[in-house]
């Protein structure tokens, strides 16, 4: 709305207190004087709103106008959630109209902090706010009402989310990548784990198909969805069975080689594009989203992955394509090592147990060996280059002649042959089929070129099973390797770009509301010198809750930006922050053991270690139901060391980071990715009933403080 909202009859009430008013006093110069402080309000960049005791609006600034349109003025407090798109996180349940700061203050509670609320979600103008809010209370304590602040933090909440969906992304790639090496080069093992990992992270059912060697029918190769029921009804509808293409939706997309991304769909056109098996599941489980991207390798279209949503979840976009075809490409590598592994294997077998059926395969295995460009090398048994093909050239910038008969641990970076000589003498002791090990080799030009080689032992065959020869098949990694540093240096920026939102909101905060709030309490002050003693009290009462709005915000910006953090160090941010923290919470006694490190560790240090003490100390007060903190902090020449100890209830702790995220713990994996990226350790300990330590360890003997 362009104006802002004032009850009618809001002169009348102004009236009717002019009958206490001391004969002496001017009432047309007290209406100005509201007016004035009405109009400085309402110029205030912060959206404020005020209510009377059953929570109906008063009055709410322009700013406050912008955020939620024009709502009724007899608009009730529970109603807020539905009638002006209140929601939670998951963007589909409505805010409990209970928790709201509101409400609380109606109550009369004293509301600490502020609670984020998504606004109009699943809509074009859907925004993030918060919310904070202090009850009005008369002379003997009454609440006749509530002052409401909304703030809109859209921008900021934008770059956690894209922060915590990176950091997801990213590990869910390390997850699937590291399970399908893991695979031993099985193609069912393969397509289960896309399956799996691919439906865990969208949350939906999950099909893999691949296409026969005719390429005119599609095999279900794996199919998965998190949830056991629906996982149930998949099994029902697909039974693993070969179908046509015909005028199946994959039909398209293994033609064209193109994703096909449908956000939302009718059942009825679902049904009309989709096979008779997939049309019931598509009924039965109300399906309304598809994106399926094709399998694409290097000799054309091997099949598909592709994922399902139901109608209550948003729609599928398109960073969600893009991240599916990721997938889907690291999908295709590992299934065509998967056949070509096997053909080698038969290959050699062939070559090996009889000479005709080395006559038969030679043409074939030539092929193979001289066009893939996966690098292979055949060693002897004592490690020596028999024989080369080109794509091993190519990898290491050596003609043949340069390598044959010389041992393959020559070409391999010095920190990293011991361990390939190893597992190479290992394969011919253990009698293990492969060994496989990510290394850097050296090219000709110097530089290092990284690559995952696998070793797979070669029987003679006929009875004998003594190794004939082994042979490694190499994959050049280093655009891998290169992908995973940039996303480490996206993920340091990411981290950095929001530590100067942080500032810069914390600088807005003291610049912009704080002012305009200290102009008020000047203007009140004018005021109280033209009423009587009655209004001076109410006027009191004004300028005592405005103080304490602006206590909440200076606490609020010194949690964004510590200022004794950048001026005096570690040790001198932690003991100000803890002195704060325990008028606070008089309840929780927290020890200090800290070095005086004043400026001396580079400022990232200090900001990482000061996040972390924050978000374990939030973590202690929401969860652990503790009565006892230690914190103990020290630091040399070549480390800087934070150990957090509680007497809490404990929790027990999952195997990786996604599964804290899983469990609601984000600023633990959050912290864990700050440590990381500055290559340190970050390790938490708990058990139920046994409270949680959480050890830190940061690296500084590099670093210095022009370079943080």
């Amino acid at each position: 709305m362009d104006e802002p909202l004032i009850l009618p009859n809001l002169d009348r009430q102004i009236q009717e207190q002019q009958t206490a008013i001391n004969s002496n006093n001017d009432p047309t110069a007290l209406k100005k004087r509201a007016a004035q402080l009405e109009a400085i309000i309402d110029h205030i960049p912060e959206a404020v709103i005020v209510t009377d005791q059953k929570g109906r609006l008063m009055y709410m600034n322009r700013a406050a106008g912008s955020i939620l349109g024009n709502p009724a003025s007899d608009l009730e407090p529970e109603a807020w959630p539905m009638q002006l798109g209140f929601f939670l996180d998951d963007a589909t349940t409505y805010y409990p109209a209970d928790s709201m700061p509101l409400v609380r203050a109606l109550r009369g509670e004293v509301v600490d902090g502020e609670e984020m609320i998504m606004l109009r979600a699943n809509d074009p103008k859907a925004a993030w706010i918060s919310m904070s809010a202090q009850p009005l209370t008369d002379e003997i304590g009454q609440v006749t009402g509530s002052i409401v602040l909304l703030q809109d933090i859209t921008y900021r909440k934008q770059i956690e989310l894209s922060q915590e969906n990176h950091a997801r992304r990213v590990e869910i790639l390390y997850n699937f990548s590291h399970a399908i090496a893991e695979s031993s080069n099985d193609l069912t093992t393969i397509t289960n784990v896309v399956a799996v990992h691919t439906a865990q992270y969208f949350g939906d059912a999950c099909i893999v198909a691949l296409l026969n060697p005719n390429r005119d029918r599609l095999r279900v190769a794996a199919f998965h969805h998190p949830e056991a029921h629906s996982r149930a009804l998949l099994r029902k509808y697909l039974m693993l069975v070969d179908y046509e293409l015909s005028e199946d939706i994959l039909k398209g997309v293994i033609q064209s080689g193109e994703p096909l991304l449908i956000p939302y769909l009718s059942p009825e056109r679902l049904k009309a594009i989709t096979t008779t098996e997939f049309t019931n599941y598509v009924g039965e489980m109300e399906i309304q989203g598809i994106l399926i991207v094709p399998i694409t390798g290097r000799g054309g279209i091997l099949g598909s992955i592709g994922v399902f949503r139901k109608r209550e979840r948003s729609p599928y976009t398109v960073d969600d394509q893009s991240f599916l075809t990721v997938m889907s490409q690291r999908t295709a590598l590992a299934i065509e090592n998967s056949r070509l592994f096997d053909s080698l294997r038969e290959q050699v077998s062939a070559q090996l147990s009889a000479r005709q059926a080395l006559n038969v395969s030679e043409e074939r295995f030539r092929a193979i060996f001289e066009s893939t460009t996966l690098g292979i090398k055949v060693l002897d048994l004592e490690g020596k280059i028999l024989q080369i093909n080109p794509a091993f050239q190519d990898i290491l910038g050596y003609y043949e002649s340069e390598l044959v008969g010389r041992h393959f641990y020559s070409f391999i970076y010095s920190d990293d042959a011991t361990r390939a000589i190893r597992l190479v003498h290992d394969l011919k002791v253990s009698g293990v089929p492969d060994v496989r090990f990510e290394h850097r080799a050296l090219h000709k030009d110097g530089s290092i070129v990284w690559a995952k080689t696998t070793f797979t032992g070669v029987k003679k065959g006929g009875g004998d099973d003594s190794l004939a020869f082994i042979v490694g098949i190499v994959e050049n990694i280093t655009e891998q390797k290169r992908i995973e540093l940039e996303m480490a240096e996206l993920k340091n920026r990411l981290q950095g770009n929001l530590e100067r939102e942080r500032l810069r909101v914390a600088q807005e905060l003291h610049d912009g509301p704080m002012q305009e709030l200290y102009s008020t309490i000047y203007q009140i002050e004018e005021l109280r010198s033209t009423v009587d003693d009655r209004q001076k009290d109410t006027l009191d009462k004004v300028r005592q809750d405005i103080q304490i709005v602006l206590k909440e915000l200076r606490e609020t910006a010194k949690e964004l930006r510590p200022p004794t953090l950048a001026d005096f160090g570690l040790e001198k941010a932690v003991r100000s922050y803890v002195e704060d923290f325990q008028e606070k919470h008089p309840g929780l006694t927290v020890h200090l053991q800290l070095a005086q490190d004043r400026q001396t560790l580079p400022e990232n240090v200090r900001l990482a270690l000061f996040r972390i003490l924050q978000q374990s100390l939030a973590n202690v007060v929401r969860h652990a139901e503790a009565s006892q903190v230690n914190v103990h902090f020290a630091f040399d020449a070549e480390d800087a060391a934070l150990e957090i100890t509680d007497n809490g209830k404990g929790f027990e702790v999952p195997r990786n980071w996604v599964g804290l995220v899983r469990q609601g713990h984000f600023g633990l994996a959050g912290a864990a990715e700050r440590i990381e990226a500055l290559g340190g350790s970050f390790t938490v300990k708990s058990r139920s009933g046994e409270g949680t330590t959480i050890w830190v360890k940061v690296p500084v003997k590099n670093l210095s403080i022009e370079e943080a």
